[in-house]
């Protein structure tokens, strides 16, 4: 088992939702047959254990069986295995993993597979908003293609947390939040607000210390690929300030046209330099 370290105690651990996780102590619950641990935040649970899931357990027992060898298989080569993955999941639509697992096999390959995993995802959401990978694995797709405000429309609900996002579930399995915190400081570095991203960074590392999710968003935050994300993080300031102006020339009255004048004879003196209102906008 994961070492776990003591909850961070720094009253500048995070923002928000973040901070009072951070203040608020964690607790963990063992039974007397020894399950993983469960920790209790904020108004929810975390399990290390496996969740029961009515649909999977309703599976013939061959495929059940064949699902323990697909999930390691996964981490692999996904891609050799979208052709089984398409057949599980149009025998078994009720059971949403199924997609998943097709959606981030196919997310690996051309562009068409990619165009169609973002496709079955959105149509994924649609049928199963309950599904929580439903929602982190399109806001993951949408981060991808460098949509980071749809992303974030998916992971930062106003007036929402985990909690009312999900509200007939108290307990949520580990890779659950763990995919929920990476996106959600993966986004926060790409909206510019890397002091945000830290508090996720910082709660996940709680969890699991050594996980490739958190030496993930310490490479984003501080290393090798921090550069790139703040540069990402200013282009789409750029733009969306560029948009602003594009739509504010937009909303600017016509003037009308002056009615044609005799030329006049050039003159002498040397001639004025024009400014272009258009382009001094641009030095605003």
């Amino acid at each position: 088992m994961a070492k776990r370290r003591k909850p961070n105690r720094n009253p500048d651990h995070g923002k928000g939702l973040l901070k009072r996780m951070a203040e608020r102590p964690v607790s963990v619950q063992t039974r007397k047959d020894q399950p993983p641990e469960v920790y209790h935040l904020m108004n929810f649970e975390i399990t290390w254990d496996v969740m029961p899931d009515p649909a999977v357990d309703a599976l013939p027992k061959a495929t059940r069986d064949r699902m323990e060898k697909v999930f390691p298989l996964m981490q692999k080569n996904a891609r050799k295995l979208v052709p089984e993955l398409r057949e599980m999941s149009a025998r078994h639509p009720e059971v949403p993993c199924f997609r998943n697992w097709l959606i981030n096999a196919l997310r690996d390959g051309s562009q068409a597979e990619r165009d169609e995993a973002l496709s079955l995802c959105e149509q994924m959401f649609r049928d199963m908003p309950g599904y929580f990978f439903a929602r982190t694995t399109l806001a993951d797709l949408l981060l991808d293609r460098a949509k980071v405000d749809e992303a974030a429309a998916l992971l930062f609900v106003p007036g929402h947390s985990i909690s009312t996002l999900y509200p007939d579930r108290k307990v949520f399995h580990i890779s659950e939040i763990r995919h929920w915190a990476y996106l959600s400081a993966r986004a926060k570095i790409l909206l510019g607000e890397p002091e945000v991203a830290e508090g996720y960074r910082d709660m996940l590392e709680e969890l699991e210390p050594d996980s490739p999710a958190v030496q993930d968003l310490n490479d984003m935050l501080d290393g090798e690929k921090s550069e790139i994300m703040r540069m990402l993080a200013n282009l789409r300031k750029f733009t969306f300030k560029a948009q602003e102006r594009a739509e504010k020339r937009k909303e600017r009255p016509k003037t009308k046209k002056p009615a044609n004048v005799p030329a006049q004879p050039a003159s002498k003196s040397s001639a004025k330099s024009v400014a272009h209102p258009d382009q001094l906008d641009l030095f605003e």
